[in-house]
């Protein structure tokens, strides 16, 4: 299908959130956690697609929005980057199984979030779905390198503002501030996990990232009924 850019946010130098409308169809309801898959139809294979989480929180058969960072040595997001508003592009419907279990959701477990970077995008619906459906503890462990970094944070400080089920816990590895944990993300959803016991891990960013938080995670005693993974370049 065809969108159409019709608002861009600049959050840095290096990441936007792009806001895309249907041309003439609609979108499909998304589950939290899916992607869509962009395309410039003009490419030829093997650079002309990239898939994106979606980072909407809301479902809507009108608009998706994408959070995006650039990769000044790849391909696909220097010519995204240069779009305007306005502009048209491809795109999927939503798809994709890295997605909140409902029957876990019924077990009132613990879901703690781990992710890294524009990783954050497919839990804000995620986070929304559990807060919705059930009275499980949740727990986000945020990590980024500068303050600057952190994306969406006004959005999840007002969660926990509003909902005392709700742990928020950025870290940065870059910069010390006394308000803000300062290191890796390992080192905080460990220190979670040994006191909760029987959780859902949900991890998302990436590639290094994910690659060492599965290995502390069999480490700990989890299995792959227990943690999911979605991970980038």
């Amino acid at each position: 299908m065809k969108v159409r850019i019709h608002q861009i946010i600049e959050e840095s130098p290096r990441v936007k959130r792009f806001f895309l409308e249907p041309v003439s169809s609609s979108f499909d309801a998304f589950l939290p956690g899916q992607f869509v898959v962009l395309e410039n139809e003009k490419w030829e294979y093997p650079n002309r697609n990239r898939s994106y989480s979606i980072a909407s929180v809301m479902q809507s058969s009108t608009e998706l929005e994408l959070c995006i960072a650039l990769n000044e040595n790849g391909v696909f997001t220097p010519w995204l980057f240069n779009l305007q508003v306005g502009d048209t592009l491809g795109c999927s419907q939503p798809q994709g199984n890295f997605t909140i279990k409902s029957d876990d959701i019924s077990l009132s477990l613990p879901h703690v979030f781990v992710a890294t970077g524009t990783g954050i995008a497919p839990f804000l619906s995620m986070i929304h779905e559990v807060l919705k459906k059930s009275n499980n503890e949740i727990y986000l462990v945020y990590g980024n390198r500068v303050e600057s970094d952190i994306l969406y944070r006004k959005y999840f400080e007002e969660i926990v503002v509003n909902s005392n089920r709700f742990k928020f816990i950025p870290v940065l590895s870059r910069q010390s501030l006394p308000s803000i944990s300062t290191g890796y993300v390992h080192s905080q959803y460990k220190s979670i996990l040994k006191s909760l016991g029987d959780a859902r891990i949900y991890v998302c960013g990436w590639k290094e990232m994910c690659k060492e938080a599965r290995n502390e995670l069999k480490a700990l005693g989890f299995n792959r009924r227990q943690y999911f993974f979605e991970q980038y370049d």
